[in-house]
C-alpha cells in the first residue's frame, strides 16, 4: 500500500511539473504573441503615414504638366519626360554616341544605371528615378547626347545592348531626382 501511495504521489507530482511548464510556454507565448501585436500595430501605423504621403504625392502627379517641376521639401524634384534608351556600346544605329561610346559626357564607363539628361534641366551626378508604366528605375545623370540638348525635356536610359534599347521605345515618364 505504500508503494502505491509513493507512486500515485510521483504520478501527481510529475502532472503538476507538467501541467506549470504547460503554463510557463502559454506565458512565453501570450508574451510573444502581445510583442507581436504592438509590432503590427507600429508597423499599420506607418503603413498608414505611406498611404497618406502617397496620396499627397498621387495628387501633386495628377495637377503636373510636362515642363512643370514639382519641388519636394526634401530636395526631391518632379517632371513628366520623354524617355527613350541608348546603347552606345552595341551602336548598330550610329546614333548612341557622340564621340567615345566607352565614355560618357562626365567621363565615367556607362553601365546600367545611367541616364543621359539635359544638364540644364537635371543636372550632371544627381540621383534619379524614372517611373514608367508597371516599372521603376533608378539611376544618376551622367550622360547626354544630341536629343537631350535639343529637347530639354528629354532623358536617355543606358541599355546593354541595341534591341534592348529599341524594346525600351519611346515612352512619357516621371522622373523624380535630387542634385548631388
Amino acid at each position: 500500500m505504500l508503494r502505491t501511495n509513493h507512486g500515485r504521489i510521483l504520478t501527481i507530482l510529475l502532472l503538476v511539473s507538467l501541467l506549470f511548464a504547460c503554463l510557463a510556454c502559454i506565458c512565453k507565448m501570450m508574451v510573444k504573441i502581445e510583442n507581436l501585436e504592438e509590432e503590427l500595430y507600429r508597423e499599420q501605423i506607418k503603413s498608414f503615414n505611406l498611404e497618406l504621403q502617397n496620396e499627397k504625392l498621387a495628387k501633386q502627379i495628377a495637377e503636373h504638366h510636362t515642363g512643370d517641376t514639382v519641388n519636394f521639401d526634401d530636395g526631391w524634384k518632379l517632371i513628366t519626360v520623354t524617355a527613350t534608351a541608348y546603347a552606345p556600346l552595341d551602336n548598330r544605329s550610329g546614333i548612341c554616341a557622340d564621340e567615345n561610346p566607352n565614355v560618357t559626357a562626365v567621363g565615367v564607363k556607362p553601365v546600367v544605371g545611367v541616364i543621359a539628361v539635359n544638364p540644364d534641366l537635371i543636372p550632371y551626378y544627381s540621383k534619379i528615378i524614372i517611373i514608367g508604366d508597371g516599372w521603376i528605375i533608378e539611376g544618376q545623370a551622367l550622360d547626354t547626347g544630341g536629343k537631350m540638348r535639343q529637347e530639354v525635356y528629354w532623358i536617355d536610359v543606358y541599355m546593354d545592348s541595341y534591341d534592348e534599347a529599341i524594346n525600351f521605345g519611346r515612352q512619357q515618364v516621371i522622373v523624380l531626382f535630387k542634385e548631388a
